[in-house]
């Protein structure tokens, strides 16, 4: 992915900008702390040019060719969470680096957590304008390849413990893909984690539905 190119909103010294389906239910947590249903523009995305879209129920987001866009919600922070959305992968031909999925703010560099349209997944990193591979892609059987089918994407991670705490950090980032899961790896846990939709569509538009952030 070093050919890729960053588009969206400069914050915190990076760039960053974060279907029929049914509601993503696959979130466990007990409080929500978000739930878009992308009916109506929310203010937090900043959108700031044409790349994303938001009404009727659905996002989309186009990318052209050799770049990204990380759309990050800016009203809150969440250092611990239980994070969904369903996705809907451009139509042509399958490719590993056509990807959409979730963001995560590790307090110095962006991980995305993507699922590709060839039937691959995977945790691309983003730090200091330098790609790295927290989990390298590979194929998953969970994913569905069909044309317009929903992928459902989840996220969970725990939050650092309480200052002066004799508790070890976890640093455990599960990922579910239509609750299977698919992975499980590591990022140390911090409190101003943000949360983003990351996408690469090479020309294609991805839809997004159903954003339900919760926690325990």
């Amino acid at each position: 992915m070093p050919s890729k190119f960053v588009s969206g909103v400069l914050v915190t010294g990076v760039l960053c900008a974060v279907v029929v389906s049914s509601p993503a239910l696959a979130c466990k947590g007990a409080q929500t702390l978000l739930r878009d249903d992308f009916t109506d523009e929310d203010p937090a995305w900043n959108i700031q040019d044409n790349s994303a879209q938001i009404g009727g129920g659905v996002l989309k987001i186009k990318t052209d060719p050799g770049k990204i866009f990380n759309l990050m919600y800016q009203g809150q922070n969440f250092p611990a969470a239980d994070a969904c959305i369903d996705i809907i992968a451009p139509t042509g031909k399958p490719a590993s680096d056509i990807q959409g999925g979730l963001g995560l703010w590790t307090g110095r560099s962006w991980d995305f957590i993507y699922i590709a349209t060839d039937g691959s997944a995977g945790v691309a990193g983003l730090q200091d304008g330098s790609w790295t591979a927290p989990v390298p892609n590979r194929k998953f059987d969970g994913i569905k390849t069909t044309p317009n089918a929903v992928n459902q994407l989840r996220v969970t991670w725990k939050a650092p413990p309480p200052a002066n705490s004799k508790d070890a950090p976890d640093p455990s980032v599960t990922v579910f893909i239509n609750d299977k899961q698919f992975i499980k790896f590591k990022i140390v846990p911090n409190a101003n984690r943000s949360l983003s939709i990351y996408t690469t569509s090479e020309g294609g538009v991805y839809q997004y539905k159903n954003l339900v952030v919760t926690s325990n």
